[in-house]
């Protein structure tokens, strides 16, 4: 009798055993199968990029920006792009390369220069990955583009992207979720998630998602007692900081990783992961002073730049109606030579003036405060003679928008909305709640599930603030495009906590709803198919609908 239980209990095993395993082989292919049209679509919708035009592979001034260094690199050696700029297309005989995301500055050879507003670090990669198909195809960017560019597309989107599919599903895969719940996930990683959208242009948000799931994979790892291995803190340190390097508010990730694996285990934080930290950082910042001479960023330079000098003005004499020549006594006496030729310009900020010296090719920063001129090293590089980043020049969403609660609405739930444009976010929202309940406990010095938890929570709240509470210049929902792409790099962090959430759900109603957000999600990614850099569909649909005034 003794003999025949426990055989039963044996064959009962094998069969559960049995039907895990089918059940883990469902999973892979599902996964496999949506993962290999996901990889398909993206593949010809790569193959097909061209401008509205037609001349180029570029899809906006985003891209072209790009686009402009890592041609300049290949062609010049420098990251210059004052000629890439002047390039026209043989047959209409327009700028095919111009973009409006550029900066001014004088250079190393003491004359003013363009220069990509872009973070170099990027771009000087893919100039690298351009070199290698230069030399194995021979192919150049600047005599036949579409050829080199969307390989160029698919080496450093389209296979990094696939890798960030085969991740989230492998991720999930340690879960042993329901088969619903890993082929909704699967379905939204692949076809819902507005990054997929960016597949086809060269873009930040893309680099630093991926960064930022493989930083995650790590931290779960160690949070869930996986591993105590010390490359987990080693590969954790290199991938916040890439993603930093390509998402300012990133760093609110680097912090809270770093605090989390502290609590895991402090030694292995601050042996390995903080010191993983360098390597981009010196990257970062060594690219800024190749490209820039200094190692802030370009975008750290938009105001009025160090004072260099005060002098009194002669009470007849206002700097809004004065010329160069009535100043160069004032300077002279304060050690500022100027030429005859310099001219005075009313910059974009108000008050402020630029002094320009074109025998010098230096500009100056001058302001008037009572009956004190105050002159400045010129640190407005976005500011120049025909710049789009001045108020009557910019259109659009780029003019910012005025009123910060209607703002704040449309970047919540708007037109440019995270849960509009992505119900599926919903369920990250939930998510928090359900990883709480499931915790018991609010001690997270315990339970390391709700310590990443509560790490996610803080960091989107501080990310997400850091763009709402930007000054009216910055309103502009990341200027003309499909979604609010400043917030993507979030993304794989929300989609582990909607995992929580997609993981309970088990009656046909609650299925329903699921597949009804995954639905709308879907819709929001695929419909900027040829171009992400255009208005959602929400937008769009109204301006359709003649409600301009709610936009």
């Amino acid at each position: 009798m003794a003999n025949t239980f426990s055989e039963t209990q044996q064959k009962l095993k094998a069969a559960d055993a049995e039907r895990d395993q089918r059940k883990i082989q469902v999973r892979k292919s599902i996964a496999l199968v949506i993962l290999a049209t996901g990889f398909a679509a993206q593949l010809a919708r790569i193959l097909t990029i061209e401008s509205s035009t037609g001349e180029v592979p570029f899809l906006s001034a985003n891209d072209r920006s790009r686009w402009c260094t890592i041609a300049t690199l290949a062609v010049e050696g420098s990251y210059e792009i004052d000629k890439i700029l002047e390039v026209r297309d043989a047959k209409s005989n327009r700028r095919v390369w111009y973009t409006i995301d550029l900066v001014r500055h004088r250079g190393s050879d003491g004359k003013q220069h363009y220069y990509s507003s872009k973070p170099p670090l990027l771009p000087t990669i893919y100039a690298g990955v351009y070199w290698l198909i230069r030399q194995t195809t021979g192919a150049s960017i600047m005599t036949e583009p579409f050829f080199p560019a969307r390989l160029l597309i698919i080496f450093v989107n389209l296979l990094p992207l696939t890798f960030f599919w085969w991740l989230i599903g492998h991720w999930m895969s340690r879960y042993k979720l329901p088969i619903f719940a890993h082929t909704a996930l699967m379905a939204f990683t692949v076809w819902g998630c507005q990054l997929t959208t960016f597949a086809n242009t060269l873009n930040n948000h893309l680099p630093a998602a991926i960064a930022v799931a493989v930083s995650a994979f790590c931290i779960v790892n160690l949070a869930e007692g996986r591993s105590k291995s010390s490359g987990w803190f080693l590969l954790c340190g290199l991938a916040t900081s890439f993603a930093a390097a390509n998402e300012l508010p990133a760093l609110s990730w680097v912090a809270a990783a770093g605090a989390i694996l502290l609590i895991i285990n402090p030694l292995k934080c601050l042996l390995c992961y903080v010191p993983a930290l360098l390597p981009v950082a010196a990257a970062f910042f060594g690219t800024n002073y190749l490209a820039h001479g200094e190692f802030a960023p370009a975008y750290a330079h938009r105001d009025l730049g160090e004072l260099i000098a005060s002098a009194e003005l002669p009470e007849d004499l206002e700097l809004t109606s004065a010329a160069a020549a009535q100043l160069k006594p004032i300077l002279d006496s304060n050690s500022i030579e100027v030429s005859e030729n310099s001219t005075i310009r009313s910059a974009r900020r108000e008050g402020v003036f630029e002094l320009w010296d074109p025998e010098t090719e230096i500009r100056r920063g001058l302001k008037q405060t009572g009956n004190t001129l105050e002159v400045y090293q010129w640190g407005d590089w976005y500011d120049y003679e025909g710049s789009y980043w001045t108020s009557d020049r910019k259109q659009g969403v780029d003019k910012g928008e005025p009123n910060r609660a209607k703002y704040v609405a449309h970047c919540l739930v708007g037109h440019h909305g995270i849960f509009s444009l992505t119900p599926w976010w919903l369920l990250a929202l939930l998510g928090f709640g359900v990883i709480g309940y499931e915790a018991g406990t609010l001690n997270f010095f315990r339970h390391h599930t709700l310590l990443v938890a509560l790490a996610i929570l803080a960091t989107s709240v501080v990310s997400i603030g850091f763009y709402l509470a930007r000054p009216l210049e910055d309103c502009n929902y990341g200027g003309v495009n499909a979604a609010f792409r400043w917030g993507l790099w979030l993304s794989p962090l929300w989609i582990w906590v909607s995992l929580h959430t997609v993981a309970r759900v088990k009656n046909l109603t609650t299925q329903r709803v699921v597949i009804a957000l995954l639905a709308l999600s879907v819709f929001s990614t695929v419909f900027p198919w040829d171009n992400p850099w255009t208005s959602p569909w929400t937008m769009q649909l109204l301006e359709w609908s003649g409600l301009e005034s709610w936009i």
